[in-house]
Parts: C-alpha cells; structure tokens; sequence
C-alpha cells in the first residue's frame, strides 16, 4: 500500500505543487482584500521521503492518497495571538473545512507545555472549485496552520531542542520549560492586551486633545489627530493649497517621527503646548509660510507639511544663528541655512 500511494504521490506532484501556489496566492488576496496584516504566509509540499515516514508511521490509516490530508501545507505567522481568530474567520469563510481532520492545538492543559497552533484541513469550496482556473483541484485537500508570532519561535525552539512534549523532557528540566512557555504566552497575551489600549487611546485622543490638552503629550497618534483637526493647521494648509496649487497626502498612519522628536527642541511636551503657540503666533507664522514656500514646487506633499513649517518658523523666532544651526542638526539634517531662515522670517515681520 505504501509503494502504491507513493507512486500515486510522483504522478500527481505537480498538480500538488500548483494547488499550493494557488491556495498561497488566493489567501494573501484574501488577507489583503481585508486589510490584514500577517507576519508570514508560505506554503510547501511533502517531499517524497517525508511521505513515506508519515505512511510508515500510520500504515493502517491510509488506503489511498486521498487520506492523507497534509501533503499540501500553507503557514500563516500572525504578529498576535489575537490576529489567529480573525484569520480563522476568513479561512472558515473561504473554504471547505474538514473538521474530522482539523484541531485546535492552542488550547493546553494546567500542567501542559509546548506546541500550540491552530490546524484548519480545507478544499476549495463549491463556488470556487467550478471556475476553470481551480476546476483541476476540486479533491485536494490542504492544511493550514495558524500561530503568532511567539508560538512560531516556541515551535521552532522546541524542534531544534527535539524535545516535543513533557513526556520527552527529563524531570529536572521540566520546570524551566514550563517557565518559559508560560513566559511566551503571557507576552502573547500582554502585546495583546497593549494593542488594545492604544486603539482606545487613538479613539479617545481627539476628545482628550478637546477636553485636557495640557495632559496630551506629544505622540504619533495625538499629532497626527491634532494636525488633522486644529482649526489654524486646516486654514494653513487650505492656504498653501490655494498657493501652490498642492494635493496632500497621508504618507505616515500619525505624524513623522522627525516632526514629533524635535517639538522637544523648542520645549514642548503637550499638545496644548503647541496648540497655545500656534494661536498666539498665527498671523506671523501665515506670512512666514507665505514667504517660506515661495520658491516651492511639488504635485503632492504630506499633509503633515504644516507641522514641519510650524518648526521651521519657532526656530527662527529666535534669530539667533546658533539656536537655528542646533535646530536644523537635531535629530537629523534639515536642508536649510540659519540665515536664510532668520530672513524669511525678517521679511514675514515687513509684509
């Protein structure tokens, strides 16, 4: 019986390794149509010696080819141990699942350590398997697993160890591998837990910005929202548009870490801090955009420009060549002289 399936396996490889190429292809357009993210996603199929040492090991369980339901297998590594679920959704969504052959192996046992993913044994299901581009892979079946991130290096870990399981471990190793796994998941849970606290804090930052913005500090989400929502950003940039004929982009999901660093230049730690200034320093910093942005031509720019002038302009309040020299090197290199800079704002202050 092993000969035979093996044979079975040689005539139809490479229609195996093209059902693999399709089913990768097919989930990565999936994920992307919902905008998921994963770490990885690949695929592989059995080698023959592979087969024959699974066939060995089961001899009685397999009749034919068609019983063995991981020679074709897809991974999926998701960043967190949440993302498993979501991708768990899609693949029931999208497929034919072969529950007798699939199982959830996340779930351990108080005193269990170890491997933990998820194994979903699909098909094609039946609106997909009658197109001609799949018609040729209507009885295979593949198995996909899913983990994080973290059960990925556990997994990993533990097979260049080669111990799988408690059984295998000596006893008085036992008690570090419990440490370490349980080390692993509580970090799983934990980046989990801290993924959910910032999409609250990103939801709740334009009403806090509104309410308490002297206790906003100065972050990614917060000015990006801020330069979003400021009454005087939106009329500066509005203004700049009209002038230089602009189109803006959102090139970063929040602000420009550059941008967001050098407000500690000019000792700013809270949104209010720069809220304050730009209301009192409005009519200048107009006109010195105004003269700044002269000379300047770009079909499109990041709509956080106006934050990167805004910085522009307090550093040259000062006039000084040495506080704009210490500016224009902070952080990194901003292409500009001091003196023109104390300049444009020199020339602001005439119009």
């Amino acid at each position: 019986m092993k000969e035979q399936i093996l044979q079975e396996f040689l005539e139809k490889q490479k229609n195996y390794d093209l059902f693999c190429d399709r089913i990768i292809n097919l989930i990565g357009d999936l994920l992307r149509q919902k905008e998921m993210l994963v770490h990885n996603l690949s695929g592989r199929v059995k080698e023959n010696q592979s087969l024959a040492r699974k066939i060995e090991k089961k001899i009685d369980k397999y009749s034919s080819i068609n019983d063995i339901t991981d020679i074709v297998g897809v991974r999926i590594i998701t960043h967190l141990e949440s993302d498993v679920d979501l991708v768990e959704k899609l693949i029931r969504d999208e497929f034919k699942i072969d529950e007798g052959n699939s199982i959830d192996k996340r779930e351990l046992n108080n005193d269990q350590f170890g491997y933990r993913s998820l194994h979903l044994v699909i098909s094609l299901n039946n609106s997909r398997d009658s197109l001609t581009e799949y018609s040729a892979y209507k009885d295979l079946k593949c198995e996909i697993q899913i983990r994080s991130i973290l059960q990925h290096a556990w997994a990993e870990i533990e097979h260049d160890l080669g111990y799988k399981g408690k059984i295998e471990i000596p006893d008085q190793y036992k008690r570090n591998f419990n440490r370490l796994s349980a080390l692993l998941e509580t970090a799983d849970k934990e980046f989990d837990r801290l993924k959910k606290e910032l999409s609250t804090y990103e939801y709740d930052v334009s009403d806090m910005i509104i309410s308490e913005p002297q206790n906003v500090g100065i972050d990614k989400a917060s000015l990006g929202k801020f330069n979003l929502e400021n009454e005087i950003l939106k009329e500066a940039r509005n203004f700049l548009s009209n002038k230089m004929k602009w189109d803006y982009v959102e090139l970063n999901n929040g602000a420009d870490e550059g941008i967001i660093s050098r407000f500690s230049y000019f000792k700013m730690k809270t949104i209010k801090d720069i809220s304050d200034s730009l209301t009192a320093n409005k009519e200048l910093f107009f006109k010195f955009i105004d003269v700044f942005t002269d000379d300047f031509f770009y079909p499109e720019i990041s709509i956080d420009v106006i934050l990167y002038y805004f910085q522009h302009f307090l550093a040259s309040l000062s006039e000084n060549e040495d506080y704009i020299e210490g500016y224009l090197t902070y952080d990194y290199n901003i292409n500009g002289e001091p003196k023109e800079f104390i300049e444009k704002l020199q020339k602001a202050k005439k119009l």
